[in-house]
């Protein structure tokens, strides 16, 4: 999985680098060839996926709401994913 990412700092806190760690696991579990984009923003995390292929959008999609609501964080997910050629866009609130 390639990862992109802006305005991050450079020192980041234990919780969120364990966060990440878990989530780049899922998704290369799913589909290696992905490409996610995490960007911050003052009142969290702002991210694009962009699986490698359509076949992959259903399980990432799949995965990725059985590992947030395993940790219990609210996932804002975009309607969009299927006329945006299958980018899935999500927001995670840090307050």
């Amino acid at each position: 999985m390639q990862l992109h990412t802006k305005f991050l700092p450079e020192v980041m806190k234990d919780n969120d680098v364990v966060y990440f760690l878990h989530l780049e696991g899922i998704i290369d579990s799913v589909d290696e060839f992905a490409i996610l984009e995490v960007t911050k923003v003052p009142k969290g995390y702002h991210f694009r996926l962009v699986p490698s292929a359509p076949k992959y959008t259903n399980a990432i999609v799949e995965e990725l709401l059985r590992f947030h609501t395993m940790l219990n964080i609210r996932l804002d997910m975009s309607k969009s994913i299927k006329s945006s050629g299958g980018t899935i866009v999500f927001d995670i609130s840090i307050e």
